[in-house]
């Protein structure tokens, strides 16, 4: 089979006219219950728990919340490494970062694996016609060919959007910005990316083909560009920061991001506003994707998958933004699956990888898994089983200004608590309880009321696997040296 490689911009074209009229025209095709059911992946960058779904009454994500009421809602679910592209190569090639040593937003997937089956790979060599568009692996540049049928990520046709990003990359201050754009969004890259998905859906049932489709969306990654009506559901001065706690015992090495170094924004509730319009607008092209699985009847021969690759901080623990710490904020993401062998309406509160979603897309479409998979298969929490399973465990460098280092963060992440070594405890160790400290701002780690929890919390970490040496990547304010990456 041949990867399609016509220049982007005119493949965008001819993708976005045949799905705009697929998705006008598709006929009431009902799909046939199957073995081997197809599988819609859903990719949202930066994307943390601010949806209804998750208990967050402001946000206004209606398509990813009855996404949520159709199927399982795992509460608790733990990237592996909270980086955009550490986060993807470990859930797209079932490993850890540990395993793949992987901790940079340079380094493609397949030159640390090169003998992995990735997992839209995986799927194309079960006999599924397989196409991503967006933000699947990190970028178009380090995506994998082995893995797609058909694969595209252009810079859209959204000039508005173009020349925010361009600011962005191009010498910014590097602090957050949103930007209210004139246009209606259909241009912009997730616009587009979106309705070629929803264009492939039709065009591969139409043809009695199964299919792995991964629908990889920019937003809410910054700058947070979004059109008004998106902006609109949050009128200027509606957007309330919460109130914090004082922060008591945090280690000076955990109070680090992505963008740590930069300036704050000009307006902590106006930039939570930006971020909170941009998850609607991803949300609008979610219910593209859904309506488009309504019209064909889908649902009974499809399984969905909806996750965020990391979390993301907005302005909490004094005014850290964005990812790569190691709390709750940054590690936490929303993961969603629903269709066919999935039931809905079910939350599981039991703490999950990411690394799951592979082993368990294997077994809801009744193939074996490959050898060599890190994660456990989520099926049996689905049915109220397996709950006695591992502690979810987490990655994350930070770097140590003073001693020029890079210091690594080891967290686990139980159903009551968090424990986390920096240096292997040299550097600093934090135990948060969630009941009466969900957020996390006071360190328990000293508190003999807890010293059975942190010895579970230690024996974890003991046991774990140490991480393969690599490069780390380092907030570029905080390490000029570090070379800027999209």
């Amino acid at each position: 089979m041949m990867i399609s490689i016509s220049p982007p911009l005119n493949r965008f074209r001819l993708i976005f006219a045949l799905a705009a009229a697929a998705l006008l025209q598709a006929p009431l095709i009902a799909g046939a219950a199957t073995t081997h059911p197809n599988v819609l992946l859903i990719v949202v960058d930066d994307l943390n728990t601010s949806l209804g779904c998750y208990g967050n009454s402001v946000v206004k994500s209606p398509n990813i919340d009855r996404l949520a009421a159709r199927g399982t809602r795992f509460e608790r679910a733990v990237c592996q490494y909270p980086l955009c592209n550490p986060s993807r190569v470990s859930f797209l090639s079932g490993r850890r970062p540990e395993t793949s040593g992987v901790y940079v937003l340079t380094t493609p997937a397949r030159t640390a694996l090169p003998d992995a089956v990735m997992l839209p790979q995986f799927f194309r060599k079960q006999g599924y016609f397989t196409a991503g568009a967006g933000k699947v692996f990190h970028s178009a540049k380090m995506s994998d060919a082995a893995s797609w049928d058909s694969y595209e990520d252009g810079e859209g046709d959204d000039a508005e959007e173009k020349a925010a990003i361009e600011a962005r990359y191009g010498g910014g201050d590097g602090r957050p910005r949103w930007h209210v754009l004139t246009t209606d969004g259909a241009r912009t890259r997730d616009g587009l990316n979106g309705r070629a998905i929803g264009g492939f859906i039709a065009e591969k049932t139409a043809a009695g083909k199964p299919f792995f489709l991964a629908a990889g969306f920019h937003k809410p990654h910054l700058p947070w560009t979004a059109p008004k009506k998106f902006f609109d559901l949050y009128p200027a001065g509606g957007v309330v920061p919460p109130a914090e706690p004082a922060m008591r015992d945090v280690p000076p090495i955990a109070m680090q991001t992505e963008l740590s170094g930069f300036p704050q924004p000009d307006s902590r509730a106006e930039a939570i506003r930006g971020y909170y319009a941009c998850i609607s607008f991803t949300d609008s092209h979610v219910g593209l994707l859904l309506d488009q699985l309504d019209r064909l009847d889908l649902w009974k021969n499809t399984i969905v998958v909806l996750v965020g690759d990391n979390g993301f901080h907005l302005g909490d623990h004094g005014g850290l933004w964005a990812k790569l710490s190691a709390f709750d904020a940054s590690t936490r993401v929303p993961l969603l699956i629903a269709g066919a062998g999935v039931p809905a309406g079910r939350v599981v509160t039991t703490p999950v990888e990411l690394l799951d979603i592979y082993p368990t897309l294997a077994e809801l479409s009744a193939f074996p898994a490959p050898a060599g998979l890190e994660g456990q298969s989520l099926v049996p929490l689905m049915h109220g089983r397996g709950k006695d399973r591992r502690p979810a465990v987490s990655l994350v460098y930070h770097y140590d200004v003073a001693r020029k280092i890079d210091v690594v963060g080891r967290t686990v992440v139980a159903e009551q608590w968090r424990y986390t070594e920096w240096e292997g405890g040299k550097a600093g160790r934090e135990l948060y309880w969630r009941a009466d400290d969900p957020g996390e701002y006071r360190n328990r780690v000293t508190d003999p009321v807890l010293g059975k929890t942190l010895q579970v919390g230690e024996a974890v970490l003991q046991a774990a696997a140490s991480p393969k040496p690599g490069p780390a990547n380092r907030p570029r304010a905080l390490s000029p040296e570090t070379k800027k990456a999209r």
